[in-house]
């Protein structure tokens, strides 16, 4: 009886876990594969506190993506302060993050 508890156990882990592990997988593959250039046009700082008074801040730049569409990229307090409105960025095929290529 044990065993089958033990492999229902298993079953419902395995169903639960490998989706999402698959699902992270092709987030970051597909994120990794864009390329794009475009111009920051906007930064958003977002700050949110729980009911617990926990303060939480989102950091988010807005790009201008050549071509048309627009881009909201949650980024990290350094690329935040280093990056400002009219900076152009470019994000090349295979890196995580776009760089910066020039300023106003």
């Amino acid at each position: 009886m044990e065993a089958i508890g033990l492999i229902l156990f298993l079953g419902f882990l395995f169903l639960i876990i490998v989706p999402f592990t698959i699902l992270i997988v092709v987030i970051i593959v597909k994120g990794r594969n864009q390329s794009w250039k475009g111009t920051i046009v906007d930064k958003l700082e977002n700050t949110h506190t729980d009911m617990d008074d926990h303060t939480t801040t989102n950091l988010v730049v807005v790009v201008q993506i050549d071509g048309g569409r627009e881009a909201k990229i949650a980024v990290d307090r350094g690329r935040y302060n280093e990056w400002e409105v009219g900076d152009r960025l470019e994000k090349a095929k295979g890196e995580s993050w776009p760089k910066k290529i020039n300023s106003v």
